[in-house]
């Protein structure tokens, strides 16, 4: 093994799961919210129909990934090597939708419990997933995939 194998390993090196981080600062914000006491007043009752489409709609996205995944016959988990790209379904329009559709679960769920403060901690969800994974991923497809990942990242936006 040589020095460079020891610095760059053949994983995307995501150590805490993507998931266990929205949840974490989700359930921060929503602690937040609990101690504020804040609401979102008279918006409340229609807000939680957007809260629950939302949720509905990452959930789907969510699923719809984890079937092209495992049709793929490559690993959802970040923190393992990649056997196969997938360019179709969300991946066509979006690198991430998977973390797309875990920011509009949490969006959702702000909405349906009626934490306007928990709202905040969108913010640095979105940094974590960014900086933490998203980067340490994208270095991981570059190698692993070379100039095939190069010309999906030119065709495909990393959000939306």
């Amino acid at each position: 093994m040589t020095n460079r194998n020891k610095t760059k390993p053949d994983t995307p090196a995501v150590h805490i799961p993507p998931p266990v981080i929205v949840v974490v600062l989700l359930l921060a914000g929503l602690g937040l919210n609990y101690y504020l006491k804040t609401t979102f007043g008279a918006a409340t009752g229609w807000l939680k129909y957007l809260g629950f489409g939302l949720c509905i709609i990452g959930l789907g996205i969510a699923l719809w990934c984890a079937i092209l995944y495992r049709k793929a016959k490559t690993s959802i988990l970040p923190h393992t090597k990649d056997s196969n790209m997938i360019e179709t379904g969300p991946f066509a329009r979006s690198r991430n939708p998977i973390y797309l559709s875990m920011l509009m679960v949490f969006v959702g769920v702000c909405l349906i419990v009626d934490a306007p403060a928990a709202l905040m901690f969108i913010v640095p969800t979105y940094l974590a997933l960014r900086y933490y994974v998203i980067a340490r991923e994208e270095a991981y497809l570059t190698r692993r995939f070379g100039d095939e990942y190069i010309s999906y990242q030119s065709r495909v936006r990393r959000w939306i």
